[in-house]
């Protein structure tokens, strides 16, 4: 087997779902509290039921009975329209709504929840916050930046900040990125998080001032001039063939177009920060040295094969999958051998392999590399392809590996995990 194309799946892509998951869990608790809505006094005119009719919907607001307490809010709008407190109210309902179905992974119909309670508070930072993270999840980036942008045209949200600079850097508009990413440096200068990326950002854009830009269907490919016409043509060719073939057999097409930029040998190592044996990455974005394409075409293929995989997984998952996942689909379908022996150390689980796959000894990061292989192709004899895309979208909507592997398998993780070890067998 070949060294690794890539350590990990890098920071870039990763941590706008974590950002989006720390969102999903601060904004819906268990039950929701009653502060969240305004009880209006009982009192004599001609609209005496609404606060009898408030009074109901706060009850079942705080027994999560989304439907029927907006239902009941929208009934006291009904009786007094420019009340901004039960406008207030509708709002907040809806809001809770949408995150609940979001947690669900229900990620279209949060999106139409929110654009419900937005008609009532069109300003609401909490629900322009909660229709962004509702469109990242169902896929559509384009339809989550204005939202978020809205929230920070008053002030500097930081979250907010850096969500939209990590989205538009993965849309290849590093202007923008830098652009919110230096607002947010000199609101708080102390974070480190932002700087680090602000710092990243600039050195990318340093080393690909002047590249040429190509697009296909489905990719955007930057280089600079001066570097092989005819492998930039096969570059081109592969990536969209590779497109159709491991994105039919996994059910899924990215519908916004994938980023691939081909660096000089020397930059390569200076973006990417890796070891001078990685031969591409995937961080968001697919990173090949030039020399990839000077090289053998059918080592170019299976370069490719392995860094498109990961950005196919990566969407479909929304950035979840674990790593065993990733790179064994990503060896796969690069068609790396299978090993005539592996074992694995006694009582392995997958969180071990994970281990093996990031250590910074070779030898036990290829063990894990080999051993995701072997996981990935036993999944596969057991269900196909249909059922690892099944894997994943269940990722994808936010289940864990243990929640997901049972319905689409019919086993628990652990009695799969003990049939692995049996097996390969075991070693001290």
């Amino acid at each position: 087997m070949r060294r690794p194309t890539a350590v990990e799946i890098g920071l870039a892509a990763s941590l706008v779902l974590l950002l989006v998951g720390v969102w999903l869990w601060q904004s819906d608790p268990a039950r929701p509290p009653i502060t969240d809505v305004h009880v209006l006094p009982a009192r004599t005119g001609p609209e005496p039921e609404i606060a009898l009719v408030t009074d109901e919907a706060i009850r079942l607001f705080a027994s999560r009975e989304f439907p029927r307490a907006c239902d009941r809010f929208g009934e006291a709008v009904e009786r007094e329209p420019d009340s901004p407190v039960l406008r207030g109210n509708v709002a907040r309902c809806f809001e809770r709504w949408g995150w609940h179905a979001l947690r669900a992974g229900h990620a279209e119909a949060a999106i139409l929840l929110f654009r419900q309670g937005l008609r009532q508070a069109p300003q609401s930072d909490d629900l322009l916050k909660g229709l962004g993270v509702a469109a990242i999840h169902a896929g559509r980036t384009d339809l989550a930046i204005e939202p978020l942008e809205t929230v920070l045209r008053g002030h500097v949200d930081t979250d907010v900040a850096l969500l939209l600079a990590r989205l538009y850097d993965q849309r290849d508009d590093a202007a923008r990125a830098v652009t919110h990413l230096k607002r947010l440096v000199a609101a708080h200068p102390e974070h480190v998080e932002a700087r680090r990326f602000l710092e990243k950002l600039e050195r990318e854009r340093a080393v690909e001032t002047g590249f040429s830009r190509e697009e296909t269907p489905h990719f955007v490919v930057k280089y600079r001039a001066a570097n092989d016409p005819d492998g930039r043509r096969v570059l081109l060719r592969s990536l969209e063939t590779l497109y159709a073939e491991i994105g039919t057999r996994l059910m899924h097409h990215p519908a916004e177009k994938i980023i691939a930029i081909v660096y000089p040998e020397e930059r390569f190592q200076e973006v990417t920060r890796t070891h001078d044996w990685v031969g591409g990455l995937f961080d968001g974005k697919i990173r090949l040295p030039a020399e990839a394409l000077a090289g053998r075409r059918d080592s170019l293929e299976r370069l490719l094969a392995h860094e498109v995989t990961h950005a196919i997984v990566h969407q479909l998952a929304r950035g979840r999958a674990p790593r065993w996942l990733q790179e064994g689909l990503a060896q796969h379908f690069e068609g790396v051998a299978d090993e005539n022996s592996l074992e694995l150390p006694r009582g392995l689980t997958l969180a071990g392999v994970e281990a093996l796959l990031t250590d910074g000894e070779i030898a036990k990061a290829r063990t894990g590399y080999r051993t995701a292989l072997w996981l990935v192709r036993d999944l596969l004899q057991r269900g196909g392809a249909p059922a690892v895309a099944d894997l994943l979208s269940r990722l994808g909507r936010g289940e864990s590996v243990t929640a997901a592997v049972h319905p689409v398998y019919g086993l628990p993780l652990k009695e799969l995990e003990a049939q692995w070890r049996l097996v390969l067998g075991e070693r001290d």
